[in-house]
């Protein structure tokens, strides 16, 4: 089949022998994309919320735009990938030239649309594409952080902890970043980090080392499962792959019907990526506030300078735990749109924040607040959706 396809402005042919990729694997292709980059570029954890969420909202709100103009589903999934490539352009700007636009292309051929609909779909695309490049380039995500800016010394301020010994909290400007949701829209403010000198303080300290000193087999793999260290999906990327699987599960039926799979898919990703990056930024914005020690810390201080934790302690402070509040906030969120999985999602986020108490570096309170504020997050993301 070579009839002429209309893509990126002009009239493309399919060769004969090319794949032909299904509505799912179209609408994926971006999230899957920006996964590979996470990986490749080793981001952290709040880069790689950011890109996610900067990559399905150009996706959404290229899709909901042509289609509230009353687009066809093809053009409006034009829409989407056109937006998705100006996006993952700028957010990967050291990837080979051309190779964005190639695979924009590639999608684009799969597509049957006239010249007036490619025309549509590639304006409305390009609007929104270039409307989020530019809020990427204001979102404060490029600011760098001044060691000036470190408090006074008190009992319990973070410090420097082996082996990264980072002098400098990473991302420290993230409570500053941009958020989706208007702030404040999460009904959650965690109170103040316990300090040494606290029952609660030594009684978590406590805790920390005799729960490291008796850890089961399942224990250690749960907690090395979780850790996403530099160079993995991140604790975002595992909340999207969860959330893939179960798209590609709830959309075999649908296969054929592209409108459908997006109106499945778009949704979902989009909600999910906004509340894990506000989620971050919630989180963040705890941890600049109370510059809280990390357990190895405490423990070498108070009742073991031998103390070694099973994971690798990260270089910002503890209080409150990002896998923690992430994973919760994805969990609610992901609930919302999949009902009979909720007890399942809810016992994931539990588990990745239990992860970091097992593996030595968080404390309780950490984890327990964590998932206080994801749900918080969570819950906003998921009240706007039913009033949008």
């Amino acid at each position: 089949m070579n009839e002429p396809l209309h893509g990126a402005g002009t009239s493309l042919q399919r060769p004969s022998a090319a794949p032909l990729w299904s509505p799912h694997q179209r609408v994926t292709h971006w999230a899957r994309q920006t996964l590979r980059l996470v990986v490749k570029y080793q981001q952290n954890p709040l880069r790689a919320a950011r890109a996610m969420a900067y990559m399905q909202l150009a996706m959404f709100d290229a899709w909901l735009h042509a289609s509230r103009r009353g687009a066809c589903d093809a053009t409006a999934e034009l829409a989407a990938h056109r937006a998705a490539s100006l996006l993952i352009e700028q957010l990967y700007a050291l990837e080979t030239p051309g190779q964005f636009e190639a695979q924009f292309v590639t999608l684009a051929a799969h597509l049957q649309t006239s010249p007036t609909q490619n025309a549509q779909g590639l304006q409305v695309g390009q609007s929104v594409g270039e409307a989020l490049v530019a809020r990427s380039l204001r979102d404060g995500a490029g600011r760098a952080w001044p060691f000036k800016e470190r408090p006074a010394p008190f009992p319990g301020i973070w410090q420097p902890a082996p082996p990264l010994n980072a002098v400098n909290p990473a991302e420290a400007y993230a409570p500053h970043w941009l958020t989706w949701l208007p702030r404040g829209s999460w009904q959650h403010v965690p109170p103040t980090a316990h300090r040494p000198g606290s029952p609660e303080h030594a009684a978590e300290t406590r805790e920390v080392l005799a729960v490291t000193q008796q850890l089961t087999q399942h224990q250690r793999q749960v907690a090395q499962h979780w850790h996403l260290d530099a160079g993995s999906v991140t604790p975002a990327g595992i909340w999207m792959q969860i959330a893939l699987q179960q798209l590609r599960t709830n959309t075999t039926a649908d296969e054929a019907h592209s409108g459908r799979v997006m109106s499945q898919t778009l949704p979902v990703l989009a909600a999910l990526s906004v509340a894990m990056l506000d989620a971050f930024v919630a989180c963040w914005q705890v941890k600049m506030r109370d510059w809280s020690e990390r357990p190895i810390t405490a423990v070498r201080r108070d009742l073991d300078p031998a103390f070694e934790p099973l994971l690798v302690t990260p270089g910002f402070p503890a209080y409150v735990s990002g896998h923690a509040t992430v994973s919760a906030a994805a969990a609610t969120v992901l609930a919302a749109f999949w009902l009979g999985q909720r007890a399942l999602l809810q016992a994931l986020a539990d588990e990745a924040a239990m992860s970091r108490l097992w593996g030595g570096i968080h404390f309780r309170s950490d984890n327990d607040e964590g998932l206080r504020l994801g749900r918080a997050v969570g819950d906003a993301v998921v009240a706007r959706l039913l009033t949008a």
